[in-house]
Parts: C-alpha cells; structure tokens; sequence
C-alpha cells in the first residue's frame, strides 16, 4: 500500500498499516501490494478457511470460500480494510523472507 505525502511516497503494510523504513522487512506482491514480516508470522500460525469468495491482496487472484488465507482480526485503522493474503501467497512470501540473508528470521514449516 502506499500514500503520496509531502515528502515524497510513502510504503506501508496492507495488513498492519505500518511504514516501511528501509529496515523493516517487507515483501512487495502485485500492483504495489505489501506484506511486513511481522504480518506473515502472525498470517502462518492464525491462517483459517475464508468465510467468503475473496481477492488475494498480494496475487490479486480470486479465490473461493474455503481457501486457507489470513486478514488480521481485529483489523488496524490505518490497513487495507480489504486486504486477505491466500495461503499460496503467504508460503510463498516465507520461502523468500527464509531465503534473504538480511532477514533474520527462519519458517519452522
């Protein structure tokens, strides 16, 4: 997600709103959608069947009721108030982040 602010644009997470400031990890999915690390550890453990057909944030792919995905509950105010991530994407953004050598931090499949 991003804003245009005096300064320049600003990068946020889609999930928890929070700035990206070049430290934080983050990972970029379609169309300027982002996902932090922060978001995807708590996404891996608290992922659920959706209740309802959805748009991936990161994919953009619609997806039907019953796919695993993962919105943060309660939602923060400054999210994406439509931003789901699909399991596809969430296992996908934890191979890269396990991947990076400047992220410290490893997925316990």
């Amino acid at each position: 997600m991003q804003r245009t602010e005096k300064d320049g644009v600003i990068i946020s997470c889609d999930f928890c709103g929070t700035d990206w400031d070049q430290v934080r990890p983050m990972i970029e999915g379609h169309h300027g959608s982002v996902l932090c690390l922060e978001c995807l550890k708590q996404a891996l453990t608290h992922h659920a069947p959706a209740a309802q057909k959805f748009q991936c944030t990161l994919c953009l792919q619609d997806r039907p009721a019953g796919v695993k995905s993962w919105a943060p509950q309660p939602r923060p105010a400054a999210a994406n108030p439509q931003a789901r991530a699909c399991l596809h994407c969430l296992h996908q953004a934890a191979r890269a982040f396990d991947r990076d050598p400047d992220v410290a931090w490893k997925w316990q499949k």
